[in-house]
């Protein structure tokens, strides 16, 4: 924590100018250096590059208060979950919304109990719809995460007819992860817009951040 601290102003830095630099600063160090820094913040230090820098900027997030503290007494809900897909970096530059899926995976669960993650879930039973992550019992409850990266407006429409299907199973606890690389502003607000009047919450993501 000393170490990064020297190298950036966290100490006058807000939460919205907190992800660019310390993604700015973890990056151009290798696996080997990026484990030593987990090993100097006493968390794992084992896996490749990608997680341990999403390991250490979570982990400077619990201790600058930004994310909070969970317990296995705490319930699953949308603002228990929704803190975590805010923070959550894409480091990579993927060219399809399915190649977010492994990253995002290996980040909840890490967070969360492994019982508590899955992914592709069927909405209901006897349909073909799935939600890209569910988080909680499978059978309990539980928050709906779901990732699209509309290329097209048709796309972005067919995107917002199917929240209707996710909502009749998650009602107001369904979170929309939005990569709009290929949208104009006006049809990122329309979706926006359009998932707020439906309780839903969208977090807008930038591809290789």
């Amino acid at each position: 924590m000393v170490r990064i601290k020297q190298h950036t102003k966290y100490l006058s830095m807000s939460p919205e100018d907190f992800p660019e630099q310390t993604i700015f600063y973890l990056n151009p160090y290798n696996a080997a250096t990026l484990s030593e820094i987990c090993q100097e913040l006493d968390i794992d230090s084992e896996g490749p590059k990608n997680i341990l820098v999403r390991r250490i900027y979570r982990e400077i997030g619990y201790r600058e208060g930004w994310l909070p503290t969970l317990s296995d007494a705490i319930p699953i809900t949308k603002q228990t979950v929704i803190p975590f897909v805010k923070w959550y970096p894409i480091l990579k530059n993927y060219e399809y919304e399915k190649d977010c899926y492994q990253d995002f995976m290996d980040e909840m669960l890490e967070i969360f109990d492994p019982d508590n993650v899955h992914e592709q879930l069927p909405v209901a039973h006897g349909t073909t719809l799935k939600i890209d992550f569910h988080i909680g019992h499978p059978q309990q409850g539980g928050v709906g995460v779901e990732f699209k990266m509309p290329k097209s407006n048709s796309e972005l429409q067919r995107a917002l007819g199917q929240m209707d299907q996710y909502a009749s199973r998650y009602g107001s606890e369904l979170i929309v992860v939005l990569i709009p690389d290929f949208l104009q502003n006006a049809q990122v607000q329309q979706f926006i817009d359009e998932l707020r009047f439906k309780r839903i919450d969208t977090v807008v993501k930038t591809k290789g951040l």
